[in-house]
């Protein structure tokens, strides 16, 4: 059910189901954002012991470099599951203040 929050809802029905719904979206999308979090950040800190200075530095051309550009791949989906559970936090905020 899509329910924008500058409209006159019709019952205190669809304004409840649509807090429901809206509920269950921010859990979703908190944890798509979680997860997407953990694999960024673990990404990231694999490539850590490729740095210059580092144990595995030997090897940054050979395997580092690729580590890097996953860690870059994985970038977009952190960015883009967090925007999208920030703005279903918004959205459900915005529907608590609904009024029927």
């Amino acid at each position: 059910m899509i329910f924008d929050a500058r409209e006159v809802p019709d019952t205190k029905e669809s304004v409840e189901a649509a807090k429901q719904e809206a509920q269950r979206l921010v859990q979703l999308w908190d944890k798509r954002a979680l997860y997407a979090t953990v694999v960024f950040v673990l990404s990231c800190g694999s490539v850590y012991p490729f740095l210059a200075g580092h144990v595995l530095h030997s090897y940054w051309d050979s395997f580092g470099k690729y580590l890097m550009l996953l860690s870059m791949v994985f970038l977009i989906p952190f960015v883009i599951c967090g925007g999208i559970a920030i703005n279903t936090r918004m959205y459900r905020r915005s529907l608590g203040k609904i009024e029927v």
